[in-house]
C-alpha cells in the first residue's frame, strides 16, 4: 500500500497495463487449445426439387425484341389531292402552323407550307385557311381549303 502511495500517476498507469497484459497471457495459455481440424461439411439436404418447364408451343419467345422489322417504306407516299381532302384543324406554333386534312376515307395528312401536294403545293396557312397552287394542264391555280364546320361531332 506504501508502494501506491509512493507511485505517481504514470508509473500507476504504466503498472496496470503491464498487470492487464500478464492477465491476458495467462488467459491465453490456461485454455485449452481448439481443435484445428476441421469439422466435416454438412451435407446439403434438398427438400424438392427445382424443375422449371416453359410451353413455347403456340407462344411466342418471351425474349425476342417486339420492335422487329424496317421502319422506313420503300415507297413514296402518295401526294394528297387537294380536290378530294377537307381541312379540319390547323395546328400554330411558335415558328410554323400545320394544316389538318381529312379525305373522304378517313385518312388523315398533316401539311405545312412548302410541302408537294398532287400537282403542286402548299403556298399559305392561315388562322382559318389553306391555300395551295396547282398546276393542270399548263394552267396554274389557287386553291383555297376554309376550316370545316362541325354541329355536335358531324362535319357538313
Amino acid at each position: 500500500m506504501k508502494l501506491l502511495l509512493r507511485m505517481d500517476r504514470k508509473a500507476f498507469l504504466v503498472a496496470t497495463f503491464i498487470a492487464v497484459i500478464g492477465a491476458a497471457a495467462l488467459f491465453e495459455y490456461a485454455t485449452p487449445l481448439a481443435d484445428t481440424t476441421q469439422p466435416e461439411p454438412k451435407k446439403k439436404v434438398k427438400l424438392r426439387e427445382n424443375s422449371y418447364y416453359y410451353s413455347a408451343f403456340n407462344r411466342r419467345d418471351p425474349f425476342a425484341s417486339l420492335i422487329v422489322g424496317e421502319f422506313v417504306s420503300e415507297k413514296k407516299m402518295e401526294t394528297v389531292d387537294i380536290g378530294r381532302v377537307v381541312l379540319v384543324g390547323i395546328v400554330k406554333g411558335e415558328l410554323d402552323r400545320f394544316a389538318l386534312l381529312e379525305d373522304e376515307k378517313g385518312f388523315s395528312y398533316i401539311l405545312r407550307v412548302g410541302d408537294r401536294v398532287k400537282n403542286g403545293s402548299v403556298v399559305a396557312i392561315g388562322d382559318k385557311s389553306m391555300v395551295a397552287r396547282v398546276t393542270n394542264f399548263g394552267q396554274t391555280r389557287k386553291y383555297t381549303l376554309h376550316l370545316a364546320k362541325r354541329e355536335e361531332g358531324v362535319r357538313q
